[in-house]
């Protein structure tokens, strides 16, 4: 249950950082070489988490929940000093939730190891 929370989450905070990412390309500077560079990398990131729900790794997974809460971390840090609000609490509430799915999913493979060791 753990990983599965925390998969879908990622996969979310991916998918909605790509998309928004995606969506600035086309916006009134869309040209803008830095948000290609932005795109390319929010791409790269939902793809990586993809293929790690292929291969149902835990440890991808967690090292991707990890990253993507970093991204949604300092998203929300540029929106505080762009003194936008929208741009602020939505990525730090991903990036917080985000943390809380990857702890779960930490805290369950330990205790579950746990338990194997004490058998």
């Amino acid at each position: 249950m753990a990983f599965w929370t925390c998969t879908i989450i990622t996969t979310i905070s991916a998918l909605v950082s790509a998309g928004f990412s995606v969506v600035g390309l086309f916006g009134p500077s869309g040209g803008d070489i830095f948000e290609r560079y932005a795109a390319s990398r929010s791409i790269a990131l939902l793809i990586a988490v993809l293929c790690c729900i292929g291969f149902r790794s835990r440890e991808a997974i967690a090292a991707l929940a990890l990253v993507m809460s970093l991204v949604q971390g300092f998203d929300g840090l540029i929106g505080v000093l762009a003194q936008d609000p929208a741009k602020t609490y939505g990525p730090f509430v991903f990036a917080l939730v985000n943390l809380a799915a990857l702890v779960w999913l930490l805290r369950s493979h330990e205790e579950g190891q746990a338990e194997e060791n004490s058998n």
